[in-house]
């Protein structure tokens, strides 16, 4: 994708002047990861689908407390959005070793679920949903004080996002991905250039099922296959990217990609002379971070 995107980068003398293609390729593979890393660090969190196990104290704290009228528990989760819940325990906070209940599956909920990639045909450009869980009434109260219950989450936040580890032809209804986290029921595109297309992934399955601690229950995350609602349209060679994360997101660690080439101080951006233009001198690498991180905004958690 850095590759064939329009950022002018001599990609071809990356990571020095007649270097190899293999030499070429894992150098290009270096920048996106760390590019990943500079996307993910401004953002103060991981922006493609993880599963999280967060363990908070409450009532009483602005992360856990109970709503009044209702009695629910109303827990803030550490990341945004929050996508999936798949196990919630609460035990005594004063009891050790911990002894947890588990909290029967359609008693938590999301209180504000992302309606930008589940439930549509396609997915949204931009980021919506909230971070913060309900807990049924009964399962924490105020009868052991301020704090006096732990509060263990097991779920996923992000945007899903992985690539096809096999190539994939028209007419197929499975895909084969290096991560399967969080696309049950997710819309995502198949970025492939003119073959470029949407799928809504019914279901998934998982290499070797993550575990999850206290509930002894796992989690559809790593290596698998996806299951598709409807047949490809064409066919998708290895490395495709599959992808729900808005545009924007990937657009900006483009830019992030970009930056790092240009501080390697062997390649500049080409761009046309725009006639009538009162600019005399060139732009810097500050130019494209600023560009970044204005459209990482949205998505910036405020710790």
């Amino acid at each position: 994708m850095i590759a064939n995107a329009p950022t002018g980068i001599s990609w071809n003398i990356i990571p020095f002047p007649k270097s190899s293609t293999a030499e070429q390729y894992a150098e290009q593979l270096n920048i996106c990861w760390r590019a990943t890393g500079i996307v993910d660090a401004y953002c103060n969190q991981v922006l493609r689908a993880t599963v999280d196990n967060e363990t908070l104290s409450g009532p009483g704290n602005f992360r856990v407390n109970m709503q009044q009228a209702t009695g629910n528990v109303r827990a803030i989760m550490s990341r945004w959005p929050v996508t999936g819940i798949l196990a919630v325990q609460t035990c005594s906070n004063a009891v050790f070793p911990r002894q947890w209940t588990n909290v029967p599956s359609g008693m938590y909920d999301i209180e504000h679920p992302t309606i930008g990639i589940y439930g549509t045909s396609s997915p949204s450009a931009a980021g919506d949903g909230g971070q913060s869980i309900l807990v049924a009434p009964g399962y924490m109260s105020w009868g052991l004080g301020r704090e006096g219950y732990r509060l263990a989450v097991s779920y996923v936040n992000g945007w899903p996002h992985t690539a096809l580890t096999a190539a994939a032809t028209t007419g197929d209804t499975t895909l084969t991905v290096d991560d399967v986290t969080g696309f049950t029921g997710a819309a995502a595109f198949v970025y492939d250039g003119a073959n470029t297309e949407t799928v809504v992934a019914n279901a998934t399955d998982a290499s070797t099922p993550l575990v999850l601690p206290n509930s002894g229950g796992t989690a559809q995350a790593g290596p698998g296959t996806l299951s598709l609602a409807s047949p490809l349209t064409a066919g998708h060679s290895i490395g495709t990217v599959v992808s729900s994360l808005p545009q924007d997101i990937l657009w900006a660690a483009v830019l992030a990609s970009a930056t790092q080439a240009l501080e390697s101080g062997i390649t500049a951006i080409a761009i046309q002379n725009l006639p009538g233009s009162m600019t005399t001198g060139g732009h810097g690498v500050s130019d494209l971070e600023l560009q970044y991180q204005q459209l990482l905004k949205p998505y910036r958690r405020v710790i």
